[in-house]
């Protein structure tokens, strides 16, 4: 096999196109070249921060027997979820990252644990690790709802002014007020976007609850009460990203539009300002 071939099928982000020879060849390259990549990573990122770098190299780990098994198992998970994209414009389909995401939460894991271990504070890396994984497991949970399916926008549906996109990949601006009368393609819920938007609301909120229990029984505030409190306030707060769907049904926005997704931005902000007041409230 030519050199370039090797190359091709090493850096290939598309598994279904490569038989299944070929797929063994990519994960025995991504094995050989992967480990000793990682380990400079995680060298070079430890050594910048001053901290060990073998709990990030292991926890790094995790995200290559990921990728292994969604290459590995590419086939059987097609089947069942249909990973090849159906409207979404990247190389998998939406559930087709959810998927991804789901296989790396160890990696995420461990990576934000690797971070507390390292820094001294393992309490708030322990609670950004839920943080992180919790919204990806929600997702998982909720495939259907943050499936390519959330492209498609029924006809009905009001949408406030923006720029959508028909099936056939013609663009239609909608006035104000306006009412879609056929079915149009707009941003979805796309399954990175929001998992970063519920991991941003939630990581400082969550952490800062695990570290409120560590300082609890080393110095008796805050109060235990408040801790809890603290780290079920974030995960309720994340909890709002895992139901775009339900909350599209109350808000004035077509959610599943870029305005939409503009809207669940600002209300990040919103949510964690209320919730430090409060948290504030109830740590006094």
């Amino acid at each position: 096999m030519a050199v370039k071939n090797y190359f091709s099928i090493f850096f290939t982000n598309e598994p279904w196109k490569l038989d299944g020879e070929e797929r063994k060849i990519h994960i025995l390259l991504n094995v050989v070249l992967g480990i000793p990549i990682l380990y400079l990573l995680s060298y070079i990122f430890a050594n910048l921060m001053k901290l060990h770098y073998l709990p990030f190299f292991f926890a790094l780990c995790f995200f290559l027997i990921a990728w292994i098994f969604y290459v590995y198992y590419w086939d059987q998970l097609d089947s069942k979820y249909g990973l090849k994209p159906f409207q979404s414009p990247f190389p998998y389909s939406y559930q087709g990252y959810i998927i991804l995401f789901t296989l790396s939460a160890p990696a995420f894991f461990f990576l934000m644990l690797a971070l507390g271990l390292t820094s001294g504070n393992f309490w708030f890396g322990l609670g950004g690790a839920v943080a992180l994984v919790y919204p990806i497991l929600g997702m998982f949970f909720r495939i259907k709802t943050f499936s390519d399916d959330s492209i498609l926008i029924p006809k009905g549906k009001a949408v406030l002014p923006d720029k959508v996109v028909l099936p056939d990949g013609k663009e239609l601006s909608s006035g104000e007020g306006r009412v879609v009368t056929e079915t149009v393609k707009g941003f979805g819920f796309m399954p990175l976007s929001y998992w970063i938007l519920a991991s941003a609301v939630g990581l400082y909120t969550v952490g800062r609850g695990f570290s409120g229990i560590q300082l609890h029984f080393t110095s008796g505030t805050p109060p235990l009460e408040a801790a809890i409190f603290t780290i079920i306030l974030g995960l309720l707060l994340q909890t709002v990203y895992l139901f775009p769907d339900k909350l599209n049904r109350i808000v004035p926005i077509e959610l599943r539009t870029k305005k939409g997704f503009l809207f669940m931005f600002v209300l990040a902000f919103v949510l964690f300002g209320v919730s430090q007041f409060l948290i504030g409230i109830v740590t006094l």
